[in-house]
């Protein structure tokens, strides 16, 4: 593409499924709406990009992905990217947004604590993901954030103050893949239904001693967790 381009408009390559590779110069800043879907682009250089639109890459063939702290993105702009195995959020990116990498190759995510919210089904469907770090300063997860993963563990951090239905559920004819939670916020204000959906014989979820007997009763009756799941107070 030629030097100076600031700005790929809408649709420009929707559907050029044998589409490939493209060059772009360093002064691209917006990528538009569904401009990339279902191409078979591999590799594309997204630091210097500042806006992208809706569904841009939806199921393309993109293997990774680097976001700079300045970029903001719309709804599902990497959903079905059945390739995209490696994603770097900069620390600065305020929030991931509806189904952003939902269905995708996705084994861990490093999400920053400048990301105030992870928004619905922004994970949803990552069968094979297994790590997921969550680090101070995150408020919101929303509705089916991560729902249909492979986590083992995880902690939410003590800044988070909502977590959405289905956050982490598995479908409802699988039991969850969860064995630890440790929550250690004591400032859950707004609990979803079905967090942790149909839980482990052997899950153990970590929760701030303080609010043990409140988490308790939120965690047994409106979430649905089983009664062998274990609920344990810790100091923190």
């Amino acid at each position: 593409l030629p030097e100076r381009l600031e700005t790929i408009k809408a649709s420009a390559f929707f559907s050029c499924y044998r589409l490939k590779k493209i060059n772009v110069p360093k002064t691209l800043r917006t990528i538009a709406s569904d401009v990339f879907i279902a191409t078979k682009i591999e590799s594309f250089s997204l630091r210097r990009v500042k806006n992208i639109g809706n569904m841009c890459f939806l199921d393309s063939k993109i293997k990774e992905v680097y976001l700079s702290k300045d970029c903001r993105s719309s709804s599902l702009v990497f959903g079905g990217c059945e390739k995209l195995k490696k994603v770097t959020l900069e620390d600065g990116i305020k929030k991931i947004s509806y189904g952003m990498f939902c269905d995708t190759a996705l084994k861990t995510i490093d999400i920053p604590g400048s990301v105030f919210q992870i928004g619905e089904d922004a994970f949803a469907d990552c069968k094979k993901l297994q790590k997921v770090t969550l680090h101070e300063g995150i408020k919101k997860v929303g509705k089916n954030a991560f729902y249909n993963t492979s986590l083992k563990e995880i902690t939410i951090p003590s800044t988070v103050m909502e977590l959405g239905k289905n956050a982490f559920r598995r479908e409802s004819t699988e039991k969850s893949s969860l064995k630890k939670v440790v929550i250690r916020s004591k400032n859950i204000k707004k609990w979803g239904t079905m967090v942790f959906g149909a839980t482990r014989d052997d899950l153990v979820i970590y929760v701030p001693q303080s609010k043990k007997a409140e988490y308790e009763k939120i965690l047994r009756s409106t979430n649905g967790l089983d009664f062998h799941a274990k609920i344990v107070g810790k100091k923190w």
